[in-house]
């Protein structure tokens, strides 16, 4: 990784993440991420989960993805 990748992982490790929404997924659910160290995050407020995001998260939510076909 890049020397500045590492540097802003340890100033979110101190301080803290930046956080943005990126993503409504639906209205209890979101994907959040952080613009220093560009990690993602799925967050769901009923059940107050912080998920890491991962391939799994995108395949169900991405446009035209798993529950994008359910719906139909």
């Amino acid at each position: 990784m890049p020397r500045s990748y590492w540097g802003e992982r340890i100033l979110c490790a101190v301080i803290g993440h930046k956080y943005v929404v990126e993503r409504v997924l639906n209205q209890h659910a979101r994907k959040v991420g952080c613009t220093r160290c560009h990690e993602h995050w799925a967050m769901h407020d009923d059940t107050r989960s912080f998920c890491s995001w991962d391939k799994e998260f995108e395949e169900f939510y991405r446009p035209g993805g798993i529950l994008d076909m359910a719906r139909r």
